[in-house]
Parts: C-alpha cells; sequence; structure tokens
C-alpha cells in the first residue's frame, strides 16, 4: 500500500520538476517571498503566488452554555464546572488573542462543540473582521462583519467536538468538503477527517487541506491500533480520489508524536525524502525537546502540519525578493506559537501550557495545547 502511494506521490513531483525545468530558471521568480505587516499577516510583494499562513490549534473544550444533543453535561451552568456566560466569553477572548497573534489565513481547529461556538470565535477575532481594502467580489456567501469563512460539519464523536476550518475568502473560496469516516474496531463514534478543496483567487491554484482529530491515547498501548485506523482512513482518502490536487496540506491534533509508527508508517510521513513531508517530524530531529503539550516525561508533539512533497520543494526553492537564491528563513517549516502569557507560571506545572481548568480548578487559560504554524505558497499549475 505505501509503495503505490510513494510511486503517486513521486510522479506527481517529477511531473512538477520537469515542468519548472521546461520554462527555465525564470519561472521560478513566481514564488515570491512575503513580509509581515503590522497585524502579522503576510504582504504580496510581486506578482505571481503570494505567501499565506496556515494554523492549526486545538482549542479545548470550547462548549457553549447551552444544552445540546450531544454529551455536554461538564460544560453546562449547573455543572462542576460552573459553565457559565462569563467563563465562555473569557475562553473565547483568551482564543481569540492567540489566533490574532498569529494571523492566519487558513486555520484549522478541533474540540469546538459545533457552528455556534465557531461563529462567536469569528466575531471575537479581530484578524477575522472586514479588512479596509474592500471586498474581492460580491458573494452572498460572505459572513456579514467578516473576511473569514467557516466550514463546519458535525463529527460522530458522542461529546459532539467537532473539527472545523476557517479561510480567508478574499484569498481562497472552496469548491468541496468531504468527510471520510474513521470506523474503530470496536465501533466506537470517532472524528471524522474533513478534507477541503480551495481554491486561490490570485492564481486559480488549488490546495486540499486535512483537518484530523485521531482517536486520543485513553487505554494506553493498546489505543496505538485506533490510531492505526484514522492513518490508514486518511491514506486511502488521499489514493483513491484523482480529485485531490499536487498541492496538499495534512493537519491536526494526531495524538501521536511524528516518530510514531502511525505517522511514519501508516501515513509513510517524515523528512523530505517521504512522499508526505512532515514539518514537524524535521524540526523534531533538529530538536527533540520541541513540542506543543506537556507531559510528565516532557513535551509531545500531536500538534502537526504536513505536506505534499511538490509543495515542500517548491517553497524551499523559492527566490528572495531580488530574484536569488531563498535565504533559511524562507524554508518551509513549523513553528510552535508559544508565549509567555499562555504558559502557567509557579507550582507543579510550571512552564506548561495555561488550561481552561487543571482538573477541577478553574484557570482561565487558554488551550492545553500550544497552536502550530507555517507560511507557503502553492505549487504554481498553468
Amino acid at each position: 500500500m505505501h509503495l503505490s502511494f510513494q510511486r503517486i506521490a513521486f510522479s506527481i513531483f517529477t511531473v512538477t520538476c520537469l515542468s519548472i525545468m521546461a520554462v527555465g530558471c525564470g519561472s521560478m521568480a513566481i514564488y515570491k517571498k512575503g513580509a509581515h505587516n503590522s497585524t502579522g499577516s503576510l504582504d504580496q510583494k510581486g506578482g505571481g503566488n503570494a505567501p499565506f499562513r496556515v494554523a492549526f490549534y486545538n482549542l479545548e473544550n470550547l462548549f457553549d452554555t447551552v444544552d445540546g444533543p450531544n454529551d455536554d453535561a461538564e460544560f453546562l451552568p449547573s455543572s462542576a464546572n460552573q459553565w457559565n456566560t462569563d467563563r465562555y466569553q473569557s475562553k473565547l477572548k483568551n482564543m481569540s488573542k492567540v489566533i490574532d497573534s498569529i494571523a492566519p489565513d487558513i486555520l484549522g481547529v478541533v474540540e469546538v462543540e459545533n457552528a455556534f461556538v465557531l461563529e462567536d470565535l469569528r466575531k471575537h477575532c479581530r484578524s477575522m473582521q472586514i479588512s479596509p481594502l474592500g471586498d474581492t467580489e460580491n458573494d452572498d456567501r460572505k459572513p456579514l462583519g467578516s473576511d473569514f469563512e467557516i466550514v463546519h460539519r458535525e463529527s460522530p464523536d458522542a461529546r459532539g467536538i467537532d473539527v472545523a476550518l476557517i479561510y480567508n475568502r478574499k484569498k481562497f473560496y472552496t469548491t468541496g468538503v468531504y468527510m471520510t469516516p474513521v470506523t474503530l474496531a470496536d465501533g466506537y463514534a470517532t472524528r471524522s477527517i474533513m478534507r477541503v478543496h480551495l481554491v486561490e483567487r490570485l492564481t486559480g491554484d488549488s490546495l486540499a487541506v486535512f483537518v484530523n482529530h485521531w482517536p486520543s491515547r485513553r487505554g494506553g498501548a493498546a489505543s496505538a491500533a485506533s490510531r492505526m485506523v484514522a492513518a490508514t482512513a486518511l491514506t486511502q482518502s488521499l489514493q483513491n480520489n484523482p480529485s485531490i490536487p499536487a498541492n496538499f496540506l495534512l493537519m491536526g491534533d494526531f495524538n501521536d508524536d511524528p516518530e510514531d509508527v502511525s505517522i511514519t508508517e501508516g501515513l509513510n510521513a517524515g523528512d523530505a525524502y517521504r512522499p508526505i513531508v512532515n514539518l514537524a517530524y524535521i524540526a523534531r530531529a533538529q530538536d527533540t525537546s520541541v513540542g506543543t503539550l506537556a507531559w510528565f516525561d516532557g513535551w509531545n508533539m500531536f500538534d502537526q502540519i504536513m505536506v505534499s512533497r511538490p509543495l515542500y520543494f517548491a517553497n524551499a526553492h523559492r527566490t528572495n525578493d531580488n530574484g536569488g537564491a531563498a535565504s533559511n528563513l524562507s524554508q518551509p517549516k513549523i513553528n510552535v506559537y508559544k508565549r509567555p502569557w499562555m504558559l502557567q507560571h509557579g507550582g507543579k506545572y510550571e512552564g506548561w501550557p495555561l488550561r481552561t481548568f487543571a482538573g477541577k480548578k478553574y484557570m482561565n487559560g487558554f488551550s492545553d495545547h500550544l497552536p502550530v504554524y507555517t507560511d507557503l505558497v502553492l505549487v504554481h499549475r498553468h
């Protein structure tokens, strides 16, 4: 199974390389290196493909206060958590502070209860409000007051914690949303994998984004089989859909580290020699202490961003604004967004992510996960 997938990926990469060679070195000028403006977002310099920022964030139980059809008993005003309007609004404020600091153009999120909390989150994010540059086109789907569009589907998970995507509709539009179910051996309903097909407005280039929230480690070592099931479902989705473009990106909370077998063997993802290049794997190979959530024996990196091989090398070989060779700063890499105000200070868990709850104690924090992001341009397919 892995061999055939590798051949497919290698063929795509070969065609991309030959296309670049056929038109000469000047074609590489389409990959322009962007600069950050005062809001943290990327500005385009020159023509062709503009840089954009992709981020992923596990929001750790972003629940509203309304009793829904899902198992949300612990996040109601009458619960032991006393999950009331004030605490919910504070959670939204904290989440939006992090998101605004990153200012992504494409944001994958998990552990959200429903579409209503996503709407509330979008309203709190200043980076998602109407930009001063005006509209790109008349579009009835455009939410009032926002340049960003939400993609959400209900999850089969009993608690109703969903995956979702929020994207900058001034830069992209969507051509399809697909959900791949993950069926576990014991019949437990877990999160489906979301696939969103985006098209870059400026160039018409396509990008498929997969948002993942794989089964947890509940049950210890035996739970590894469940994550291998998720890896198989994702691999088959990649193999069996000819509409997936050369530009594809996998992000999510995989509940495994980049070095674990569900990633390295189940997905055949790793360094730049693999058909799927795992930016988290490369980061951990350089520094094993890099991580997104803390545990007693150190930092895990369950939150990862992976890209197709053609997309990786298109970014690795970007030219700078003067037409010269790309600098190290332009190499595609994953960044863990970690600021002092997002961490716990003092006590047993000093330096760990500041959570909303530590056990039963309300901490008024952010999440037990740190977000990750990367800056990319698309492979130009014209």
